[in-house]
């Protein structure tokens, strides 16, 4: 025993600094998987409690204090986003100074110079720091969080993943977007507080536009009674007005407020009921429709 730890100790008084960063490299790689799964689970967890005392399966389900809660899932799941970035990128600082210190390599000079060449970077690399300072606006004032529905420039669909530098957005046709945080200049957030199903309807000016509009009205509160839509909806439908005429057209409007996010799914249901309706009623539409905002039903 005592020859096989004298030459243990031998071989590490050899190669004590190789040893010493392979040990240093691997807590690092330990540490950067613990912390991280540490975080996925809390955020996780949070998510989950949410959820569950909403008794809902989706963030847009929430019904009681919607948006308070639906933000803290998405806010919760951004900063986790953000949280494994930084862990990243601290355990790997951290390691590769740990390493250094075991090449004998003089830190304090080290330092000195990691910040004249950082200033030096600074000057030279402004846009990744703009980038950098501007997803962490973004982040803490909540501007957005992954699972949002956002537009951005002429980019509409769901965050995926918000970076130190990039933001990731899934487009509706699938494409991933990612686009740098300094170049965002516009955003919408369609799933924060409200949303409002807009559905434009066109018919024959010579018809009674009165009648027209309590059939319309009368189709989408039936429609929006339904189990399936009245946990999507916090106002009641109503007529805006006569949004447009047009030789023999006559559009009118029709409005409902909406939880975030579930305004189209609003407007799909109460187009085609009020396309049965009409049929009913025989309610003819307009066969030319004006290109406006909102679509026609």
């Amino acid at each position: 025993m005592q020859e096989i730890g004298a030459a243990l100790s031998s071989f590490y008084t050899d190669y004590h600094r190789v040893i010493n960063i392979a040990i240093i490299v691997v807590l690092a790689v330990v540490a950067n998987w613990v912390l991280r799964r540490l975080l996925v689970r809390t955020v996780t967890q949070v998510v989950r409690g949410v959820k569950k005392v909403q008794d809902v399966d989706t963030t847009s389900e929430m019904y009681a204090a919607p948006y308070v809660n639906a933000r803290a899932v998405q806010r919760t799941r951004t900063l986790g986003t953000v949280g494994r970035h930084i862990i990243s990128w601290v355990v790997v600082i951290t390691a590769i100074i740990l390493i250094l210190a075991q090449l004998g390599v003089d830190l304090g000079a080290v330092l000195t110079s990691a910040g004249i060449v950082a200033a030096g970077l600074a000057f030279g690399a402004q846009n990744i720091v703009k980038d950098i300072l501007n997803g962490i606006f973004m982040v803490f004032e909540d501007q957005l969080g992954v699972g949002d529905v956002v537009t951005i420039e002429t980019v509409t669909g769901t965050v995926e993943d918000v970076g130190i530098r990039i933001t990731q957005v899934r487009a509706l046709d699938g494409t991933l977007w990612h686009i740098r945080n300094g170049e965002i200049l516009t955003l919408g957030n369609s799933s924060q507080g409200w949303g409002q199903a807009l559905i434009d309807i066109t018919v024959n000016a010579d018809q009674d536009l009165t009648h027209v509009s309590e059939v319309t009205v009368k189709a989408a509160r039936e429609l929006l009674t339904s189990p399936k839509y009245a946990r999507k909806v916090t106002g009641e439908p109503q007529i805006l007005g006569l949004e447009s005429v047009f030789g023999d057209r006559a559009t009118l409007r029709l409005a409902v407020r909406t939880r975030p996010e579930a305004q189209w799914e609003v407007q799909r249901g109460i187009r085609a009921e009020i396309l049965r309706a009409f049929r009913d009623e025989g309610i003819v539409l307009s066969d030319e429709r004006p290109n406006l905002p909102g679509g026609t039903a």
